[in-house]
């Protein structure tokens, strides 16, 4: 127990004694008080009634005095147990700063935007820049060109939880460049991913002596030249018409032509690359820089373009396909033997195909690689050779039962494949920086087509645009939807652009100021697939948008699941609390519109009103038909 006392002329010396003597600290404590003016009193009473709730007031026997004289009474060591916490959280960040000041290693720390928030001594040493130099700056200014998109991988990979861990060449401000193995984890405050820490060690000295000891044991210490323990990592690569070639012009002509596709193949190799022959028509590759499926696909198909090229003997022109199998360490093996042995398991899967082809041993990765690389090859040039198109998807006032206008979906039909999902190609066009190309044709294309339209006479159409994160947030997508606007010369407030909830989120200060930007041009914006993102209502009613759209998974069993009934009513109530405009998409039935429009909801797409159209049936179908769905 612990006893406190003051004399006190005014409530001022009051507060200031409260404060000094901390009681707002202690769970259980009463106070005395002696005679007052009822002013005072009244204050005093008040101020206990709201900043020390868990205090007692009493009165103290005594005579009236100008002079209020009150005592505490503290009843537990809470103030203790304060004093004692603050002791151990001083002693733990004081470790914290240890390890990480002390640390061998750099130590650094980034926001979720990957700008550097902390960077620890042995960094400034190893890199040759001062802590002032580099914060607040984005860390893949840093790192070299070609490893960004990688490096911007293993960043959201370890934002998800996971964390990351990579080989790194990273040049210091001097130029020199240093070999650092990295690790990457989430920072996590109260239960949220706030950003990472990145701990890296220099391992460049380890790695030439590796490299060192690494030539010695696959070179021949006399000649320099490869032996057979060098190729670990091996495109098999099998001649398959030479036995043809050695019946037509003999074994030595047969052996010329070897030679001459020998450099052939010699002069196309990548840097890092060997190569050697194990006997007949059989050459072997060693790859060991940029060994990523992808890159080694796309090189192996121009290898057979080279060798497709008609070699010629003796003024006799001969034609030669072949065909590759590819293993890779460590998924195909650990050792020589394992990773030619499955690479020539699969050259033969290659020669059953009919040759001239490139096989994986991994059959699974084989075909999702090659139907990965067939994408993004056609991808690239999709909008050049108008390949992309955009159907639209009616979408109705439930109301009044007229279409006010659709939303653009963009399509592909690739030359080979045929019509390509979205799904497939949109993360492509993504990851290879087409998207920002893509989303500028089609805010244009659904701009230009709804102009038409309101040129036909349907002045009240709007159009919906889908927004990806990566496009929402680039410097220049502002300037993209004004042109779009001042080329097709539609009203701002007849486009609405989509955005999905974590694309707001990414950079939720730099998303506001673009979305008010929008509005003050007078385009809406919406949130996508609402319900099945962050859904903060804390962060819903600072962001500035017009309209949310009800995700199709809550309205896919809305007929029949309660849950889903009481889920789209609280999103339709939110709503219009928030005088918001609601749009349910995926409906399928007249039943779920019926729901909808009695739970009054707004306005409605899916197939039970229309499929997406061209711009052709939406003309002829919706516009012309003069459409009312009751």
């Amino acid at each position: 127990m612990k006893l406190f006392q003051t004399v006190c002329k005014t409530f001022a010396d009051w507060e200031r004694w409260v404060s000094d003597s901390r009681l707002y600290e202690y769970d259980q404590l009463t106070i005395f008080v002696s005679s007052l003016s009822p002013s005072f009193r009244m204050q005093v009473e008040r101020y206990v009634q709201h900043h020390l709730p868990q205090a007692q007031l009493l009165p103290m026997i005594g005579d009236a005095s100008e002079h209020a004289i009150i005592c505490a009474l503290v009843f537990d060591d809470y103030r203790a147990n304060m004093d004692e916490m603050r002791q151990k959280m001083k002693l733990s960040e004081q470790y914290y700063r240890s390890l990480f000041e002390h640390n061998p290693d750099i130590v650094y720390s980034t926001d979720l935007e990957g700008n550097f928030t902390s960077v620890n001594p042995a960094f400034e040493r190893v890199f040759g820049y001062k802590a002032d130099e580099i914060l607040h700056t984005n860390s893949l200014d840093y790192i070299k060109k070609e490893d960004i998109p990688r490096v911007r991988r293993y960043f959201y990979r370890a934002l998800k939880g996971k964390v990351q861990q990579y080989n790194l060449e990273i040049p210091s401000k001097s130029g020199e460049v240093y070999l650092l193995q990295i690790k990457n984890v989430p920072i996590i405050v109260d239960g949220k991913k706030v950003g990472i820490y990145g701990i890296g060690r220099d391992i460049t000295e380890q790695k030439r002596a590796e490299e060192h000891i690494k030539y010695i044991a696959y070179h021949d210490i006399d000649t320099g030249l490869p032996n057979r323990l060098q190729f670990t990592n091996i495109v098999k690569n099998a001649i398959d018409n030479f036995k043809m070639v050695n019946g037509t012009i003999g074994h030595y002509g047969g052996d010329e032509i070897l030679k001459q596709m020998a450099e052939r193949i010699k002069n196309v190799l990548p840097k890092g690359a060997h190569i050697g022959r194990f006997g007949g028509d059989k050459f072997s590759l060693l790859l060991t820089k940029q060994t990523d499926v992808q890159t080694v696909v796309e090189w192996a198909k121009k290898l057979l373009q080279h060798i497709a090229s008609p070699i010629v003997y003796e003024e006799k022109e001969f034609f030669l396909t072949a065909s590759v199998g590819v293993s890779f360490y460590p998924t195909d093996g650990v050792d020589a033997q394992s990773l030619l042995k499955n690479a020539d398991t699969a050259v033969n899967r290659a020669k059953q195909k009919g040759g001239n082809s490139v096989k994986l041993y991994a059959t699974k990765m084989n075909e999702q690689v090659m139907y990965r690389v067939e994408l993004e090859r056609y991808l690239r040039k999709a909008l050049e050779k108008s390949e992309c198109f955009l159907v639209y998807q009616p979408l109705l006032d439930l109301m009044t039962g007229k279409i006010i206008g659709s939303e653009a979906l963009l399509r592909w039909k690739h030359p080979k494949i045929g019509l390509v999902s979205p799904l497939d190609f949109i993360p492509i066009a993504e990851e290879i920086g087409f998207i920002h190309d893509l989303g500028r044709w089609v805010l244009t294309e659904a701009c230009m087509q709804t102009k038409k339209w309101h040129d036909l006479g349907f002045d009240s159409l709007m159009i919906s645009v889908n927004v990806s994160a990566t496009q929402f947030q680039h410097p220049t997508f502002f300037e993209d939807v004004q042109q779009a606007l001042k080329q097709s010369q539609l009203p701002a407030h007849c486009l609405h652009l989509e955005l999905t909830e974590s694309s707001m989120l990414r950079n939720m200060y730099y998303s506001i100021h673009v979305m008010k930007k929008l509005q003050q041009l007078g385009v809406h914006v919406s949130i996508d697939d609402f319900g099945t993102g962050y859904s903060s209502l804390s962060y819903l009613k600072d962001l500035p948008i017009n309209t949310l759209k009800i995700d199709r998974s809550f309205i896919y069993q809305l007929h029949k699941d309660r849950s889903d009934i009481a889920i789209v009513k609280s999103i339709i109530t939110m709503g219009h609390g928030l005088c918001l405009k609601v749009v349910a998409e995926g409906v399928e039935t007249d039943e779920q519109m019926k729901l909808l429009k009695r739970l009054k909801c707004h306005y409605a797409q899916g197939y039970a009103i229309f499929k997406p159209l061209s711009a052709e049936q939406f003309e002829q179908q919706v516009l012309q038909g003069n459409v009312v769905i009751q």
